[in-house]
């Protein structure tokens, strides 16, 4: 959980390796779910060896009262192992799938949208599919792609093939096209477009976040009456801080200097 939590707040990260890396987790999780006696296993060793209590507490059982009319009675939980695998175990693990499950719908869906676009599509899918494929994305993109987005990515898949099946990402692929083969980037617009949509959409809000964060260390009650544009400069000074640390202050002092100098030289 923590290595997924990571990569999400990646600048470099894209929609598709996070979707693939949510998935894998998901399934690991379930699979952690069905694996309980390992876990106790696991844990009262743990418990052994920092001598802390490693069997469940007993608890008195409760008597509830029962009326004339009831045929029969709730089962309860009697022993504390099963209450706490019922009760905690498998309870929290159901929460956690659910969030991860709900939380990153949208991305699933958006992930799917794209799947024209993808190297493995690109590689096995079929004509017609990949052109089904294409459709529906320029059918939502309409603003930004054109009718013929289609077609022209079936043509780049032919010009292409030997290429894309050594990429790995959009993001190489793109690299490909417009840094390495920037001559026939015209030729395919649209696929180009479509790549730069691609990459454009945030995984995460993480960033943003961390920048907003930056303010209440920044602007405090002793900087109430800071303005505007100094307050936007220190933000920006501490959000790019490595590469703030790695200007020339020597220079950017004398180019302070020549341009707030009031005597000119003639």
């Amino acid at each position: 959980m923590n290595a997924v939590s990571k990569m999400l707040q990646a600048k470099d990260v894209d929609i598709h390796k996070a979707v693939g890396v949510l998935q894998n987790t998901i399934q690991a999780l379930s699979a952690y779910r069905d694996d309980f006696d390992q876990v106790k296993r696991t844990a009262q060793n743990l418990a052994e060896r920092w001598g802390a209590q490693s069997e469940f507490t007993e608890i008195r059982k409760r008597r509830m009262k029962r009326h004339f009319d009831e045929l029969s009675q709730d089962e309860r939980l009697s022993d504390g192992e099963s209450r706490f695998r019922i009760n905690v175990f498998n309870a929290s693990l159901d929460i956690i799938n659910s969030q991860l499950s709900q939380r990153f719908t949208s991305m699933r869906e958006t992930n799917k949208l794209f799947q024209a676009i993808h190297p493995g599509t690109l590689n096995r899918a079929q004509d017609n599919a990949l052109h089904q494929h294409a459709q529906r994305l320029a059918d939502h993109y309409s603003r930004d792609l054109s009718p013929s987005f289609p077609v022209q990515l079936l043509a780049f898949r032919a010009c292409f093939k030997t290429e894309i099946a050594k990429e790995p990402s959009v993001k190489d692929m793109t690299k490909m096209l417009i840094v390495d083969h920037s001559s026939m980037a015209a030729t395919f617009s649209e696929v180009c477009t479509a790549l730069l949509l691609y990459l454009t959409i945030p995984v995460t809000v993480a960033t943003a976040e961390h920048s907003f964060s930056k303010l209440k260390l920044i602007k405090t009650y002793l900087r109430s009456s800071m303005g505007q544009e100094r307050l936007s400069g220190l933000a920006t000074l501490s959000i790019e801080n490595s590469r703030a640390r790695k200007l020339d202050l020597s220079s950017v002092v004398d180019d302070f200097a020549e341009r707030k100098a009031r005597k000119i030289n003639f």
